[in-house]
């Protein structure tokens, strides 16, 4: 079972090396997605402004984390009133893939959602990766609208509505 919580300063650490990590192994694989250098502090905040950071972890160690952020004025400019969660940067440990952690820690951060009294999850991802629409898809996000950015080309925009 998964545990969530906000991550102190040594944690943070631990998990911009965790994207690091995974910012290298899919680009040995071929499936290049995120820039390293987007992983300090500086770098998250310039582009989240004052994100707050999240670890998850399973006996004892981090397998990994996200942000979650109270709007989101790049893809969802519209939506800045809401009471949502915008959720960025999700990130599991090879080592623990395909074993229900990623579903485990997205069910968190919806029952967390619904605590904080928001009633939308939504996130950005991209399109052309299959195992990440099936995850969000089996999640109950719901595709909202496709975009482009300079990263993809099928940038999709789902929500979750908390009930």
């Amino acid at each position: 079972m998964v545990s969530v919580n906000i991550a102190d300063k040594a944690e943070i650490h631990e998990l911009l090396s965790i994207y690091t990590e995974k910012v290298k192994w899919l680009r040995a694989v071929n499936k290049p997605l995120w820039d390293e250098s987007q992983f300090t502090l500086d770098a998250m905040c310039s582009l989240y402004g004052d994100p707050v950071y999240y670890v998850g972890y399973v006996d004892a160690k981090i397998l990994g984390g996200f942000i979650l952020l109270d709007c989101d004025r790049l893809y969802w400019p519209e939506k800045a009133d809401d009471p949502a969660f915008y959720f960025h940067k999700f990130v599991i440990r090879n080592e623990y893939c395909g074993k229900g952690y990623a579903d485990e820690m997205i069910q968190w951060v919806k029952r967390y959602g619904r605590e904080q009294n928001k009633k939308y999850i939504r996130l950005d991802y991209d399109g052309n990766r299959r195992a990440i629409a099936d995850l969000y898809a089996r999640n109950g996000f719901i595709p909202i609208e496709t975009i482009r950015n300079e990263h993809t080309s099928k940038l999709v925009k789902a929500e979750f509505v908390i009930v």
